[in-house]
Order: structure tokens, then C-alpha cells, then sequence
């Protein structure tokens, strides 16, 4: 079993919204997912508990799943380090602002090098604007500096599309999005998370 944990400081840049998206992504992928919500908000267990009450239940609670996703509220307190620590790839959601990337940076470069080189950085809700571009560019400067860390391209921010995730689902979430460009830049980005947990 390959486990993903969804983690760090910064709050509301959309852990809980991509450790679902992760989720449908490997389902609908054929790959076997159980979900774990640590996060004491508990907004991925009210999802899927939305899930089951719609008729779709897609996690498989066993040991020999193929894929956990670990969704944390965090890197604070003991048993969320665990999480981070256990995990084989640790992926940090961020916007790409001055305030998200101090707190995010300061927490990737806090950590151990073993722990840095299992860190994907995905930058969420995109806008294309001089600051996101200026943002993504030192992360990109640090990560080089560090040797370590990864970087994935990012999703843009679609405000009509990616909030119906969190709500219930009666199928999976790709099997029912009409956004073929959705899709792909979705698959793009977690097609790369794949091939670092699988190889290629």
C-alpha cells in the first residue's frame, strides 16, 4: 500500500478539496482507495458520509488497499507528524501568495532533507497573475537550492467546478465531469504523482 499525505500549515488552500479530487482520481484510475480524514474540522468524513448516504461508498477500508490518502489538518501535534512522516509522498496544496508561500516555504525548509525530497508542492486555484508567477518562480529557486522537493504545474481556479467535489456523489467525480479540459489539467498533474509513488 502507498500512502499520500495531504498536509501543511496553511489553512483554506484546499486540502481537503484536492485529498478528494486524489481520491476519485485513483478510483475512477481502478486503483483500490481508502480515505482518512485527520483533520479535526472532519470535512472529508462528512463528505464521504454524503458519499454513502448518495449510494456511493468507494473506499475500501482493508490493509492491502493500493492507495491511503491522509487528509491532515496540518503538520502540528504528534499524530499528524506520523502521518507526514509514514507517508511516501507528502503533497503540499498552496495558493500562490506571499502569505501562503512564507508559511509553506518556512515549514518545507524546517523539515528533514529525507521528508523534503518527498514533498510535491501543487499549486491550487491558479490565477495567472504577476504575483502567482512571481510566487511559483522562488519555489521553483528554492526547491533547486535545496536538492530536493517537487513542483507540479498546478490547478487553475474554476470556482463553478471544483466546489461540487465536496458535495455528495452518487458515481465518481470523472466519470460524470463534461470539462474535458478539466479533465486533463486534473490528470496532468496527478498522472506525475502516480509515476513518483509507481514509476512510469
Amino acid at each position: 500500500m502507498k500512502t499520500i499525505a495531504i498536509t501543511g500549515d496553511k489553512g483554506g488552500v484546499g486540502k481537503s478539496t484536492i485529498s478528494a479530487l486524489l481520491a476519485q482520481w485513483f478510483a475512477f484510475q481502478n486503483y483500490s482507495v481508502n480515505l482518512l480524514d485527520a483533520d479535526p474540522n472532519r470535512t472529508i468524513y462528512t463528505w464521504l458520509e454524503k458519499c454513502k448516504g448518495a449510494g456511493y461508498d468507494f473506499c475500501v477500508a482493508e490493509k492491502d488497499t493500493d492507495i491511503l490518502i491522509v487528509d491532515t489538518a496540518g503538520t502540528s501535534g504528534s499524530s499528524l507528524i506520523q502521518h507526514v512522516k509514514d507517508a511516501d509522498l507528502i503533497i503540499v496544496p498552496f495558493q500562490p501568495h506571499v502569505a501562503d508561500l512564507e508559511i509553506v516555504i518556512g515549514w518545507f525548509l524546517s523539515i528533514k532533507e529525507s521528508l523534503q525530497k518527498k514533498v510535491v508542492f501543487l499549486p491550487n486555484r491558479r490565477e495567472g497573475t504577476v504575483e502567482q508567477k512571481e510566487g511559483i518562480l522562488q519555489v521553483t529557486k528554492i526547491l533547486k537550492a535545496e536538492g530536493a522537493g517537487f513542483l507540479l504545474k498546478g490547478i487553475n481556479n474554476r470556482p463553478a467546478i471544483y466546489p461540487p467535489i465536496l458535495n455528495a456523489l452518487s458515481v465518481n467525480y470523472f466519470a460524470s465531469i463534461k470539462d474535458t479540459k478539466v479533465i486533463e489539467e486534473i490528470s496532468s498533474n496527478f498522472t506525475i504523482l502516480k509515476e513518483i509513488l509507481y514509476g512510469k
